[in-house]
């Protein structure tokens, strides 16, 4: 069957979840799932693809191993960026979500699964697992393959076979997917695995988020691929596919079915290792890397919100130089975060400079200046102007929810009724 033709039968197996998300005995009810002996020629297919078989208690599942040896000028400088970036998180003791501190590079699996369904149910079924190492001669790519529901104990013991408790996760968006799935899959035949062991995670999800949900169309890894890795996928088989060329393989018994599943898979946890690298050079290697005046605001605030100051002060000063406007934001959360590091007079420089660059500067600008007048250079009278242009911004904005206005409202009302018997006291006095 066509690409074409699956995809069109794509959108009647998605239109019901749990047509794709059935339970795993129900699955073997209905697929007829027969127990693949060596003599059949399956063996001989999936060697062909590359996968060789592994063996446990009784069950088969297959393994494969691919090494894509570094080449070119790309590659040089991705093994050097990985180096440096080592030696970074040594010699610094950053409490960073990137971090890898005190593991190896060969330590850091790249991980990503493909399964049955889309939600983290229990009738969900992991079938493919695959996970990148770097080492000294490329990437290697190693690919757990489940044959047959039947054989799952032999699929993850294969799995947890190459796993080390001194591994260290990095995935998209696998602490709230694609680990939760294994747990939960092992959990159901524990009996007959390994421990599973604890690891470090790190999601790149989170941080392409942080730093690009205001300029992309969206996350998904395809998407950061092509605008910010410019990886450019041929041919490429959707992930919301591989369920349904699964039960097309389980049917047909025929490992061709998932060759665009296997190497959709395959290149997914290929570009995680660059994906972690562009991340990793625009936050530590600022200076060496181009980034947008946005993705230094973006990666500014969340340096701010990990209480990296210092960090966070050198990527809000690189997002107003690189913007080719007056950036009054970018002012204004600098002079907030002087303020967080007691730099008085640098916040108050700050501040007043986000409201002369913008037609619309941030009320809550007014309304910081308005605190400083009065608490550190005690002018009530500075102090209530200050104040009363808040209160007017606040007024007319329909930039903040209902909800924050009313509390702003109120606080302003509040200062003002204050301010104004202070200002009535001191010319009474």
């Amino acid at each position: 069957m066509s690409i074409k033709s699956k995809l069109l039968r794509m959108k009647n197996h998605l239109q019901v979840e749990d047509k794709i998300e059935r339970p795993v005995e129900e699955l073997k009810e209905r697929i007829e799932v027969k127990k693949f002996d060596q003599g059949n020629g399956m063996e001989t297919e999936f060697k062909e693809m590359g996968f060789e078989p592994f063996y446990f208690d009784g069950e088969r599942s297959y393994r494969k191993r691919l090494l894509y040896p570094f080449d070119g000028e790309r590659d040089r400088l991705l093994v050097d960026s990985f180096h440096r970036l080592k030696s970074f998180w040594e010699e610094n003791d950053h409490d960073h979500p990137l971090s890898f501190r005190g593991k190896s590079l060969d330590r850091l699996l790249f991980f990503d699964t493909e399964t049955t369904g889309l939600s983290t149910g229990a009738g969900n079924v992991i079938f493919l697992i695959g996970y990148a190492r770097l080492t000294e001669e490329g990437i290697e790519v190693t690919q757990h393959l489940l044959e047959s529901p039947s054989d799952e104990a032999a699929f993850l013991s294969g799995f947890l076979e190459d796993f080390a408790e001194d591994d260290y996760l990095v995935s998209y968006n696998g602490k709230s997917f694609d680990w939760p799935q294994v747990k939960s899959r092992h959990a159901f035949i524990r009996k007959q695995l390994p421990k599973l062991p604890s690891f470090g995670h790190i999601d790149l999800l989170h941080s392409a988020r942080r730093l690009w949900k205001h300029e992309l169309p969206s996350c998904r890894l395809s998407i950061v691929e092509e605008h910010k890795l410019h990886i450019y996928r041929k041919h490429d088989i959707p992930g919301s596919m591989a369920p349904i060329l699964y039960f097309d393989y389980l049917h047909d018994k025929d490992p061709l079915h998932l060759k665009g599943v296997i190497d959709h898979n395959d290149q997914d946890v290929r570009s995680l290792v660059y994906l972690y690298e562009e991340i990793a050079r625009k936050l530590f290697f600022s200076k060496e890397v181009r980034s947008s005046s946005m993705e230094h605001f973006y990666i500014g605030d969340w340096f701010e919100k990990l209480s990296m100051y210092e960090w966070a002060e050198t990527h809000y000063k690189k997002a107003i130089e690189c913007s080719t406007q007056s950036f009054s934001q970018g002012y204004f959360r600098l002079g907030l975060l002087y303020k967080k590091m007691g730099e008085k007079k640098k916040a108050i420089d700050n501040l007043e400079t986000s409201i002369d660059k913008s037609a619309f500067p941030p009320v809550e600008a007014w309304i910081e200046l308005s605190k400083y007048a009065e608490h550190d250079e005690k002018n009530v009278a500075k102090a209530l102007t200050y104040a009363k242009e808040a209160y007017s911004l606040l007024k007319k904005a329909n930039r903040v929810t209902e909800k924050k206005k009313i509390k702003q409202v109120e606080d302003l009302n509040n200062r003002l009724k204050r301010l104004e018997m202070k200002k009535a006291k001191q010319m009474g006095g």
